[in-house]
């Protein structure tokens, strides 16, 4: 049962909202979405690897966006964790979740007009997965840009507009599932990745798990699923006579029943509210970063978004290839990191570190997170791509290549960085007014610095003398 005081599992404590996601997280991976991969960081071991990085997605309110070849799980994996984590039904996600295709419009996927009203008013019916407390969209990539374009608002906001109605619950997490690119897909166009705060890639686990996917496949029909109260949340849906908050109420009131279910009333797993929900997202807003993990985020942010030619990096300017940037990551990139990427990066890190039992985020959760949060946002250079796409890459499942790829340039920031840092250390110290008792050198290196601000190639030391020689 999930005990309401510290307990100590490991020899690490756990408050109650740790081992809630924790026992969440366990019960999901091996009895109804088998997970056996994991992540070792900063001497702690993270088991279940893929449904953490998308529970805390779900307890965040973030999207997450799941790649892989057709027929491993990724839609099945959503739809368990909305289930398990929300408390209803996996056969109401099943029939609700939205289906990509070439031919598919925000009319068919979430709205439509109620025509036997016209007469009247210009009403919209809203469809079944605008009433769920996560939504759901499989193959993604099968929609053309243009269709893409219709949900940029829906998972930045959680806010459906229609006509001239608006549906509003309030901020909910939408999953996403994309194949692997084929000659039915799309590419995902930039604003929409930069929508999703991480990419996990789920594939084939090896022939020894085979029976455990049978196991679970058969848990979720025995556990998970409730025809029943399916049928009786669709008929208050598609009932005509009630309003959308008339829908809204009696939808949370039918899914109560769902909550008795012997999952929920053994302890197995626990519904993770809204209440729940905020005070994780106080919990591990309050984790600070290390000096290390902070300046290898500065560096990241910088390096992704600056161009010595041009200034900002553009995707609208070339790849700026001149000898001052082809140390930089920009310069192997079509593209920039947006604040919405970097901010994601942190609070991820933080969010790995906190269910880890670390007290600080550390410089290896930045770069295991950094895969996930890069990856999909990043558009890499041909050359780059060319240099890295034949590597061994590493663990028991490899990576995608775009994560791959993330990974790498992370590598070549940290060089950087080392290359650097005695004199990051320096202006900081300028920025904190505590560089008056450095010996003469270093105080004559700091003025050096701020004189000839161009006389460097990498931006966040051209970023701080700039900002300390404003400032003065």
């Amino acid at each position: 049962m999930v005990l309401d005081v510290l307990k100590v599992l490991g020899g690490i404590k756990l408050d109650k909202t740790r081992e809630s996601l924790q026992q969440n997280i366990n019960k999901i991976s091996t009895s109804f979405f088998i997970d056996p991969d994991y992540r070792t960081i900063a001497g702690q071991e993270i088991e279940h690897w893929n449904t953490s990085l998308l529970v805390i997605s779900y307890a965040l309110n973030e999207n997450a966006l799941i790649t892989g070849d057709p027929g491993f799980a990724k839609t099945t994996a959503a739809k368990v964790i909305s289930s398990v984590m929300s408390g209803y039904p996996f056969d109401l996600y099943e029939a609700a979740q939205i289906q990509g295709h070439p031919d598919q419009t925000f009319e068919t996927m979430l709205a439509r007009l109620d025509f036997s009203k016209l007469h009247e008013e210009e009403r919209v019916i809203w469809l079944s997965s605008a009433y769920l407390p996560v939504r759901i969209i499989d193959e993604l990539n099968r929609l053309p840009a243009g269709n893409q374009d219709e949900l940029l608002n829906c998972l930045e906001t959680g806010r459906f507009n229609y006509l001239n109605s608006t549906f509003f619950t309030g901020v909910n997490p939408f999953f996403a599932t994309a194949n692997h690119p084929d000659n039915g897909t799309h590419d995902l166009i930039p604003a929409l990745k930069d929508r999703f705060a991480i990419q996990v890639e789920l594939g084939h686990l090896g022939a020894s798990y085979r029976r455990d996917i049978t196991d679970a496949r058969d848990n979720i029909r025995s556990y998970l699923c409730n025809t029943d109260l399916t049928n009786d949340i669709i008929g208050v849906i598609n009932n005509k006579k009630l309003s959308t908050q008339d829908k809204l109420a009696k939808i949370l009131e039918l899914a109560e029943k769902f909550k008795s279910a012997e999952i929920y009333t053994t302890g197995d797993v626990m519904v993770f509210t809204s209440e729940m929900k905020t005070k994780f997202k106080q919990l591990i807003t309050k984790i600070p970063l290390a000096t290390e993990a902070n300046v290898l985020l500065e560096c990241i942010d910088s390096e992704l978004n600056y161009s010595p030619t041009f200034g900002r990096k553009r995707s609208s300017d070339k790849v700026d290839t001149s000898n001052h940037a082809k140390n930089l990551a920009s310069s192997k990139t079509e593209n920039a990191f947006s604040n919405r990427g970097v901010d994601r990066l942190e609070l991820y890190s933080q969010a790995v570190a906190y269910l880890s039992g670390c007290k600080q985020v550390k410089k290896e959760h930045i770069n295991a997170l950094a895969p996930h949060v890069i990856g999909h946002r990043i558009k890499f250079t041909a050359d780059f791509t060319a240099e890295h796409q034949d590597k061994i890459r590493p663990g028991f499942y490899g990576e995608s290549l775009d994560m791959f790829l993330a990974r790498q340039l992370v590598k070549e920031v940290e060089k950087n960085y080392a290359q650097v840092k005695d004199d990051l250390d320096l202006l900081k110290l300028r920025i904190d007014n505590k560089h008056a008792s450095l010996e003469l050198t270093l105080q004559q290196r700091i003025k050096d610095m701020l004189e000839n601000t161009h006389s460097t190639d990498h931006p966040l030391i051209r970023d701080y003398a700039h900002r300390i020689k404003r400032e003065k």
